[in-house]
């Protein structure tokens, strides 16, 4: 018999999920899976669909609504990647979960070396979480296919 349909499906890779506790402060939980979404955006921010020119650099051309690489990556983990958290905007209402909020908070911790620490904090978590995210592809590509049949046809 030869494979069927359901082998050609692409393997699932898995998802890498974290609770990360801040200092006492708060906790959430954040998730890194095979989401297209997020691929996409990543994809935007890592390669740019503008070629870089002087023009684009120029004093006039940049008028500051523009954001940093940076708040880029702060934005996508809250937009994405956050599942759940204990972020309160009154007591006993969880604060929405999205990048607006997100990067709020990381500028609402503490004091400017505490929101540093933070960020840091989120940022070590995500790449390690990244990594172990791409280890787990690796493995499961290596895995060969499951034969839904003890038979071996050769072709004529």
């Amino acid at each position: 018999m030869a494979i069927t349909l359901k082998d050609l499906k692409p393997k699932k890779l898995g998802e890498v999920v974290r609770e990360l506790e801040y200092k006492g402060l708060l906790t959430l939980t954040m998730r890194v899976s095979d989401d297209k979404q997020f691929q996409s955006a990543m994809t935007k921010i890592q390669q740019p669909d503008k070629t870089l020119t002087k023009n684009a650099l120029s004093k006039a051309n940049n008028d500051g609504d523009g954001i940093s690489v940076g708040e880029a990556m702060l934005y996508l983990i809250g937009e994405y990647l956050i599942t759940e958290w204990d972020v309160e905007i009154e007591p006993n209402k969880i604060a929405p979960i999205n990048g607006d909020n997100f990067i709020a908070l990381c500028a609402s911790v503490g004091d400017d070396d505490e929101n540093i620490d933070f960020v840091g904090f989120i940022s070590d978590n995500f790449t390690s979480m990244i990594n172990e995210f791409k280890e787990l592809g690796a493995e499961t590509k290596k895995k060969p296919l499951k034969s839904t049949s003890g038979s071996k046809k050769t072709a004529s």
